[in-house]
């Protein structure tokens, strides 16, 4: 059996279709053996570069690629790689390059391919060890200790995806068909147009818990929220804290330059504000740092990052409404602001707890006021 690892980088996803300007890929034994040296297919994309992917996830400059052949070119040679019968595929977050390849194929009016894949992103979480990373970058730091280099260029990101997978393999004292067989809920396929998924979507965000009274349950507003230490749950003291700090949030003496988010108001998934109190409060600092504004209110922001499952986050919902509605609007993923801001979901997750006093005290102080002049 042949290994592929490949990964895609896109010009723009608008209108729901990728436009690939670049596949990286290598091919290995089951040993880890390099049959085919990495390699990088530069594509003309036929198609304008989104302003975040020209300004931060370009390896190359964006003049030589309308000198390129167009994805119908390299359709054959494409096709013969990925449906090679002795061949599997294997991919970081795997889904999106899937999606990828059959956007560029539809796009085109080609048929679009039918092949075995393996999700590198979906084996890491299962691991015991190094588990918490949630991207390509961040999961080369857990495993080697080491930032990668010249990410968001394809045949690297593919290689770094192989090597994640050895060092995993290692662990288990295995090699990559060992590997595959261990997890085999980490695999997929699509066929005819169809991809299907051996793991589960990601569940849906917890239900709030319910205050139970010996007289029976009570009416639904009277819900309470989330206790842990970094969740924020609408009405909770964290959020309470959370909307202080954004009152008085201010750019830091050393700023940035240039100042990347000018002018634009931004808000993050639910998902991810949710449950990472401190990250969100570092997180909006680095942003006013950056020249941008954080909000709360969705319909007030021009750009959403989003986190997690797009079907239960509201905030997608709402921005899908706006931009139906013909607004002007940014969704990128929540990697896009760490990369803007040169962070990580890993390095935010290490930060200290954020001291918050100044803000406690306020509190304190309101709640005597409230005690002498009752209302």
């Amino acid at each position: 059996m042949k290994y592929l690892f490949f990964d895609i980088e896109c010009a723009n996803c608008y209108n729901n279709c990728a436009k690939i300007f670049s596949l990286g890929y290598l091919i290995t034994d089951e040993k880890f053996n390099v049959l085919h040296e990495k390699e990088d297919v530069l594509i003309n994309p036929r198609d304008r570069f989104d302003w975040y992917v020209a300004k931060k996830m370009m390896a190359y400059p964006r003049e030589i690629f309308k000198d390129q052949p167009p994805f119908p070119d390299f359709y054959n040679r494409f096709k013969e790689m990925f449906e090679d019968p002795e061949t599997v595929v294997i991919g970081y977050a795997v889904t999106n390059d899937v999606h990828f390849l059959h956007d560029d194929c539809k796009r085109y009016n080609l048929p679009v391919f039918s092949y075995r894949f393996f999700d590198v992103q979906q084996l890491y979480a299962r691991q015991p060890v190094n588990n918490t990373a949630k991207n390509l970058e961040d999961s080369v730091l857990s495993w080697y200790g080491e930032e990668p280099e010249n990410m968001h260029r394809s045949d690297e990101d593919a290689y770094n995806t192989m090597r994640i997978m050895k060092a995993i393999a290692a662990f288990h004292n295995t090699d990559l068909p060992g590997l595959l067989e261990m997890y085999p809920d980490c695999g997929g396929e699509t066929h005819d147009g169809i991809i299907n998924y051996a793991w589960k979507k990601p569940e849906g965000e917890k239900k709030k818990k319910r205050h139970r009274s010996k007289k029976g349950k009570k009416k639904e507003e009277e819900a309470i929220p989330e206790t842990g230490d970094n969740n924020m749950e609408q009405g909770s003291h964290n959020a309470e804290l959370f909307v202080r700090f954004l009152e008085n949030v201010k750019p830091r003496k050393k700023i940035r330059k240039p100042p990347l988010l000018s002018g634009h108001t931004v808000t993050v998934s639910l998902n991810y504000q949710r449950y990472h109190f401190n990250e969100m409060l570092y997180l909006v600092q680095m942003i006013v740092d950056a020249g941008g504004h954080y909000t709360l209110c969705t319909r007030d922001a021009d750009t959403l990052y989003t986190y997690g499952d797009e079907e239960n986050d509201i905030r997608y919902s709402i921005f899908s409404e706006r931009i139906a509605a013909g607004e002007d609007l940014d969704v990128l993923p929540l990697k896009a602001l760490f990369d803007i801001l040169e962070t990580s979901e890993l390095r935010l997750s290490r930060k200290p707890k954020k001291d918050l006093s100044m803000f406690e005290e306020e509190e304190a102080d309101e709640a005597e006021e409230n005690e002498e002049f009752p209302v």
